[in-house]
């Protein structure tokens, strides 16, 4: 396990499943909570369901921890038979036999070729744990981020429309900014309160930033207008998000008065079937009317900034979310 992980309970999935007819099988396996691969043999013949292969690894590899406070030194684990009593353990070589390498590699920039993003290195990432697929909770430089990893070599296009959709915007708020101004220009901040998009704040190199899904209870109206206003400075740009759903936004803490505002991440590649920004977030506020209690009161003014949105009309759906107040927020 990266020695700066903190070490979580065995989330494993099975990503192949070598048979060997009237023999037995290998399975591999991959415990995402802790990014270690493993392999499963079992010598017999009747094959099981994923479930109890990627349960059977999650168990050996919890048990060990739980005896010896780390994970385990090895990384194939051996069983005569389904239910037999005991295992035999034994570590091969990972890139050959247990580990689904990475072969293809990112280069990012722009099209012309300008890294307009900082670089760190993978040892100033600490504290990394577990928040999803791809995505680890970790401390940088004393900020609270997320570490967005490639896993898998499918992983790279997606982080590589991430990066160009911000590079982007980057190019939009220096576009709007004079020459004098340039230097003292916060760009991080900028694209957070402009377009409502979390700032990649630097690239990982060698190896492989933001909170978890929001506490839908403490979502407020003033949350969604703002996250309107940032849908329309992306428009105004030209760059569109691809996937506005509730597990692509969060919650970030404003320092100066203690508020916090919602805003997205994972930004640049379009879902299947994507019917574009606006109403993609018309339907998110349907889903906030139901399912965020707070937000229960202003059901009718969410649902008709909803139906605006449905038409593309950023200014009505601003309208209708400040109803009954002198101005907009």
């Amino acid at each position: 396990m990266e020695p700066n992980r903190t070490w979580h309970d065995p989330e494993v999935e099975i990503y192949g499943n070598l048979i060997t007819p009237r023999v037995g099988y290998a399975a591999e396996a991959y415990d995402l909570a802790n990014r270690r691969w493993y392999r499963l043999e079992v010598t017999e013949p009747r094959v099981p369901e994923d479930e109890w292969l990627s349960g059977t690894v999650a168990d050996h590899v919890r048990a060990y921890h739980d005896t010896h406070g780390q994970a385990p030194p090895w990384n194939t684990i051996m069983l005569t038979a389904r239910h037999a009593p005991a295992a035999t353990y034994q570590t091969l070589p990972e890139d050959e036999q247990v580990a689904r390498p990475i072969r293809k590699s990112l280069s990012y920039g722009s099209a012309r070729g300008a890294k307009l993003l900082p670089t760190t290195s993978v040892d100033e990432l600490q504290n990394l744990s577990y928040i999803s697929r791809s995505a680890d909770r970790c401390t940088w430089r004393g900020q609270d981020c997320v570490f967005k990893r490639i896993e898998f070599d499918v992983d790279i296009r997606v982080m590589q429309d991430e990066i160009r959709a911000r590079e982007k915007l980057i190019d939009a708020i220096l576009g709007d900014t004079s020459s004098d101004e340039t230097g003292q220009i916060d760009i991080n901040a900028e694209m957070t309160r402009r377009f409502l998009v979390v700032p990649i704040l630097a690239m990982t190199l060698a190896r492989e930033a933001a909170a978890d899904t929001p506490a839908l209870d403490i979502i407020t109206v003033s949350h969604l207008r703002h996250l309107i206003r940032g849908m329309r400075e992306l428009a105004k740009v030209g760059v569109q998000h691809g996937d506005i759903k509730y597990w692509n936004t969060v919650l970030q803490p404003l320092p100066d008065d203690g508020s916090s505002r919602l805003a997205l991440i994972d930004i640049g590649t379009e879902a299947p079937e994507y019917e574009g920004d606006a109403k993609a977030l018309g339907q998110l506020f349907h889903w906030y009317s139901e399912d965020v209690s707070g937000l229960r009161a202003s059901k009718e003014k969410i649902l008709a900034a909803a139906e605006a949105l449905g038409q593309e009309d950023f200014e009505a759906a601003l309208q209708a979310l400040s109803a009954g107040q002198e101005r907009l927020v």
